[in-house]
């Protein structure tokens, strides 16, 4: 399958009146703890991208993060997706975990395409159309939660997101792979677990309220025409 590879943000690279500019400082939601400077780069990483679909030619595109591997019947599932009912306006490939699945709809005798009130937290891997990259680049300038939290609440972008299951492909596990992302969060966190423990159970108690207030406006369709 053809593709194009495109070089992420590196913190490094940005002086801090970039980092500081990109932070929104009255965020609407709860924020765990404050991002880390590889959290911003990596939303302004997939930023790029979705600003680079938007401007594009094609109605959708598969986005990866360079640390992925496919599993079986990956491409002509894949294919088949593109050929069939693209009822959705993004569709995970991955998940880090079971999740209770609705409106289950089977592609092939492994994989089906489903809705999940509880979006996987990873964005190693998606498929999203023209439209809604246009939206998100444009409603998600200012950052204050990771990239993959942020396409988690539903409640706030409107965007219908459904799930390949199993997953279609996972995260490398070779050391030669592994995300230098996850080493900045762990020093960028605070040192002391039981803040770390409250801070988490405030947020998670905060996304359940979330979903459970606005159960009635649960995207099952997609927000944009193809």
């Amino acid at each position: 399958m053809r593709f194009q590879r495109v070089a992420a943000v590196d913190y490094h690279d940005l002086d801090p009146q970039a980092l500081s500019a990109a932070v929104d400082k009255s965020p609407k939601t709860r924020i765990k703890r404050d991002l880390s400077p590889g959290e911003v780069a990596c939303f302004l990483s997939h930023l790029r991208v979705w600003r680079m679909i938007a401007e594009g030619p094609a109605e959708m595109a598969w986005v990866f993060e360079d640390d992925i591997s496919f599993c079986e019947n990956a491409r002509d599932t894949m294919l088949q997706i593109e050929s069939g009912d693209r009822d959705w306006d993004i569709l995970r490939l991955y998940s880090h975990k079971a999740l209770a699945l609705e409106r289950i709809k089977p592609l092939n005798d492994r994989y089906s395409v489903a809705l999940s009130r509880k979006i996987p937290m990873s964005t190693v891997a998606y498929a999203i159309s023209r439209p809604a990259a246009e939206y998100l680049q444009q409603a998600m300038q200012q950052i204050s939660i990771p990239v993959d939290s942020a396409l988690k609440q539903w409640w706030v972008h409107g965007l219908c997101t459904k799930i390949v299951s199993p997953s279609v492909c996972a995260p490398r596990q070779d050391t030669a792979t592994n995300s230098t992302l996850d080493g900045d969060r762990r020093s960028h966190k605070s040192r002391n677990p039981v803040d770390r423990f409250l801070s988490n159970l405030l947020y998670q108690t905060y996304l359940r309220r979330m979903r459970s207030l606005h159960a009635a406006d649960f995207p099952r369709t997609r927000k944009f025409p193809w």
